[in-house]
């Protein structure tokens, strides 16, 4: 009598239903994630659909990280969202929630079929039990046969696809993790790994590099190493042409997962150490208390170039003390009233045009006989691109075809490659130059898989 009390209590219809109704949304609209890399059913919707509660939380957790899932990023990166939003560009923000409108859409369906469980159960109640569902289901035959020419010129793709994924479940791939369990793992696996690439450290590597007389470090925005040989070929053929006075150092490295371009200047200033927490607040303090290896260029003129706003991410605080580590500045808005002009290369992130501030303020800063630490960062090759229509020719090469922007992005970076060669060429001797990128470019997993998951570094130094 007990049990027949507790089985009563226990709505199994209702948990049936958002067991249903989450994995029938999962597959329409998360099919694209890695998730179903495993299987087709959700374990854990197994265990949160007992609840109506527990079932909101981890439709929204899920939909987050699929998102998260689409660029390779953890849980981390959400600190960098949620803790600095008035710093954070919201039009780019905006573009990445509207190009996977669908796993939004998928959190909106699953929220309006829960709450109106049981007005929903009582339409088709009704729909069954009169003619109209059959007249429906007549019409929508008309309308196949109707349309049958343009459903039949993709049924083959269609159906390749599907039967793709029957066989896949067929030898037993039934269930699967959801994306919000895939994520929450690989940020514990990121915390804690050491691959072939994590145990670079900038310390280090600069060791040998420690008399240099002047030191230019250049972070190039999402560099596009590409997999195709004959592409990363070109691109550091262009980089590193006629450079027989320099000896030419190459490194890898991983990118931050957690922080993205920030993490990649966190992890420059000092290496591993230290919490995003205090790097947040105060750069001369995150440096200080931490002991960092740049520290050591303290009694050096150093300056920050930035081509985009000085509130982006809030980099202002890298100069909010009388006695910093930065003695000298350029960013967007400094640099306009130096007569520099901008260059819409990208559609959310305009800033000074790249090949001005190679060619012009870096050439004028050499001048400045001050032993110097010059950092610059750049910005052109955020995505998304503004696509060159002139460039049709070497856009039908592999992998440039394969998405618009590719080849735009391609051709960026090899005209940058090129104006930093002129700037190397003309370095003093012992002078020293590091470029690397911040991240690989960011685009969703099935396209940035023609990119190479690391980070090259370069170090060029004049004799």
């Amino acid at each position: 009598m007990f049990y027949s009390k507790i089985f009563l209590i226990f709505d199994y219809k209702r948990y049936i239903y958002l067991v249903l109704i989450s994995n029938f949304f999962s597959i329409l609209l998360l099919n694209d994630t890695t998730s179903f890399n495993l299987g087709l059913i959700s374990l854990q919707s197994l265990i949160y659909s007992l609840n109506s509660f527990l079932f909101i939380i981890f439709i929204l957790f899920e939909t987050i990280s699929s998102y998260l899932d689409l660029y390779g990023l953890t849980f981390n990166f959400l600190n960098l969202v949620l803790i600095n939003p008035k710093h954070l560009n919201l039009n780019f923000n905006l573009y990445i929630f509207l190009i996977s409108l669908k796993y939004f859409s998928f959190l909106l369906l699953n929220l309006f079929f829960l709450l109106f469980f049981n007005q929903i159960f009582k339409f088709l109640k009704i729909v069954l039990m009169k003619k109209i569902f059959y007249l429906g289901l007549l019409v929508i035959f008309i309308m196949i046969i109707i349309f049958s020419k343009s459903i039949l010129n993709n049924f083959g793709p269609i159906n390749d696809k599907i039967s793709k994924k029957i066989n896949f479940v067929k030898k037993g791939n039934i269930l699967r993790d959801d994306n919000w369990y895939i994520v929450l793992r690989n940020t514990i696996n990121y915390s804690n790994t050491k691959n072939i690439y994590s145990n670079f450290s900038f310390e280090k590597e600069f060791q040998n590099f420690k008399n240099s007389k002047n030191i230019y470090i250049i972070i190039n925005e999402s560099y596009p190493n590409f997999k195709n040989l004959e592409l990363k070929e070109n691109l550091l053929s262009v980089l590193t042409a006629n450079l027989k006075d320099t000896d030419i150092h190459k490194f890898k490295k991983d990118w931050n997962k957690n922080y993205s371009t920030q993490g990649s200047e966190m992890e420059l200033f000092c290496d591993k150490r230290g919490s995003w927490k205090d790097f947040k607040k105060d750069l001369d303090y995150f440096l200080k208390k931490n002991d960092c290896w740049i520290n050591n260029f303290n009694n050096r003129h150093n300056i920050f170039i930035h081509s985009f706003n000085k509130d982006s991410f809030a980099r202002t605080r890298y100069f909010n003390k009388e006695k910093y580590f930065f003695k000298e500045s350029f960013f967007k808005e400094d640099l306009l009233k130096l007569n520099y002009t901008i260059c819409d290369k990208n559609v959310y992130y305009k800033g000074i045009c790249e090949n001005q501030i190679l060619n012009k303020l870096l050439f004028s800063l050499k001048k400045n006989n001050k032993k110097k630490l010059v950092i610059y960062l750049t910005v052109e090759n955020h995505i998304p691109i503004n696509i060159k229509n002139d460039l049709n020719a070497l856009c039908n090469n592999y992998t440039l075809k394969l998405h618009p922007q590719f080849c735009t992005l391609y051709n960026n970076q090899i005209f940058f490659n090129q104006e930093l060669n002129k700037f190397i060429k003309n370095l003093d001797n012992n002078d020293l130059l590091v470029f690397f990128s911040d991240t690989p470019p960011l685009f969703s997993k099935k396209d940035r898989i023609h990119f190479e998951d690391y980070i090259d570094v370069f170090f060029f130094q004049k004799r």
